[in-house]
């Protein structure tokens, strides 16, 4: 166990006081914490172990989920450049309408949040909500706490998000199944945490100030954007190649099943959402092929800093597992119940967060965890995507200063550290708990076992 507290408040200081890099710090925490690890042998050999395990699952999580994430970002960089993401939101809040702009708007970051990085969405969506604000005195802080809502619920449950991605990989989830319960999971702790927010943001008078803030990437006139079906392709392919590869399997013998599990295999299926998405953009611009073709690598090189932080966060689970913490903590799992075991799950995520900031980060390290505490997913009470759920929704619940987000949406929005915590923090946390509490329902009502 001393392992284990020690390599996590190694990562908590040199991350939230020291500011290094997260990749240095949780590579470094996982050899500190594998080199702690109990054991027989000498100090040198215990640090020689302790880095070549390092190394190796970084390595065994690059290759899982590296070139999903690559992939990934490609494709959010082009619908960004497209105009299809501004495409999809102004679509959104034509079928709801001003009136109901607050789930307008939600469903836009939802949607978005799964091939695009929370970050980006938040840019991307802000200036919608400022201009609606102008239309709507008041109501300021619910539009900004609608796309934190959205957003954040798909950001921590829908691969290829990074976290969710590697989650699946490390609970050894299929990953459309992952896809599927993720996205309906996420749909009621989001609905109700919008129905929650007045609360949050009563008495707060904040209003945009007057300036617009530029989403990333170019603007496109309203003529030059692409059609809806065009702008939703690129997102809903994978979703539906994976899934049907997850029915295939399931089913057993299905003719073209075999055609269906190559199609649906995570990589060829965001490689050929990728080449959807280019050939939206370049429909959209008629830029020349080889022009379109080399802007890619904005988009890949923001994706490099993502993959080395997600490998090192899967590691760093990795490390404290093999530190001691599994065989505490397994004692207490095997003591509890299915419900027990979800919280434990959800509590072990809502630490890491706490503790570290990043949600991508005790996403990984958590499922990793948790990944050792049942070696048989099969003899689970309940549906091993219960398991994912929980840890997912888990890592929503205790975002504050440590967090990114926390001043993205704070700085962004024009927001106080205090208003902040009113708008932001309270909406991870409604979203993460009434989120464990459905997993809690229905893995009761419906284990699906």
């Amino acid at each position: 166990m001393t392992a284990v507290l020690l390599g996590t408040l190694f990562v908590a200081v040199t991350i939230g006081v020291l500011r290094l890099h997260p990749f240095l710090a949780l590579t470094l925490g996982a050899i500190l914490a594998g080199s702690l690890a109990p054991s027989g042998v000498s100090p040198p050999d215990r640090v020689f172990a302790a880095l070549e395990a390092t190394a190796g699952a970084f390595g065994d999580l690059v290759g899982a989920i590296g070139i999903a994430i690559a992939l990934a970002a490609v494709i959010g960089d082009c619908l960004l450049r497209s105009g299809a993401a501004d495409r999809i939101a102004g679509a959104l809040l034509g079928l709801f309408g001003e009136r109901r702009a607050v789930w307008a708007l939600a469903a836009a970051a939802y949607v978005l949040s799964i091939p695009v990085f929370f970050d980006t969405v938040f840019f991307l969506l802000i200036p919608l909500a400022r201009a609606l604000a102008r239309r709507a005195p008041g109501r300021y802080p619910m539009f900004v706490m609608a796309i934190c809502a959205g957003a954040v619920a798909t950001h921590s449950l829908v691969p290829p998000t990074p976290g969710p991605l590697g989650m699946a990989d490390n609970l050894g989830l299929d990953l459309g199944t992952a896809i599927g319960f993720g996205l309906l999971l996420g749909i009621l702790p989001t609905a109700a945490t919008l129905l929650a927010a007045p609360r949050f943001a009563r008495g707060m008078t904040v209003e945009p100030d007057g300036s617009d803030l530029p989403g990333p990437g170019p603007k496109t006139e309203p003529g030059s954007r692409p059609g809806l079906i065009a702008s939703v392709f690129p997102i809903a392919l994978p979703v539906v190649l994976m899934s049907g590869a997850s029915a295939a399997a399931a089913g057993g013998g299905i003719p073209g099943a075999a055609w269906a599990a190559v199609l649906g295999h995570r990589n060829a299926a965001l490689f050929l959402a990728a080449f959807a998405a280019a050939f939206v953009l370049w429909k959209t611009h008629r830029a020349p092929v080889r022009q379109l073709l080399g802007s890619f690598g904005g988009a890949i090189g923001e994706a490099g800093p993502i993959i080395l932080i997600t490998a090192a966060g899967g590691a760093f689970g990795r490390a404290l597992a093999s530190g001691g913490v599994t065989q505490d903590l397994a004692r207490i799992s095997s003591a509890a119940d299915g419900v027990g075991l979800l919280l434990l799950a959800a509590g072990i995520a809502s630490l890491l967060k706490l503790a570290q900031g990043s949600g991508t980060v005790a996403i990984l390290t958590g499922s990793a965890i948790v990944a050792s505490l049942v070696p048989d997913p099969a003899a689970l009470p309940f549906h091993p995507a219960y398991l994912f759920a929980a840890v997912g929704f888990g890592s929503m619940a205790a975002s504050w200063m440590n967090d990114s987000g926390f001043w993205v949406v704070g700085r962004m929005s024009g927001f106080s550290e205090g208003e902040t915590f009113r708008t932001w923090t309270a909406v991870a946390a409604a979203v993460g708990v009434f989120g464990v509490l459905q997993v809690l329902v229905l893995a009761t009502l419906f284990p699906l076992v």
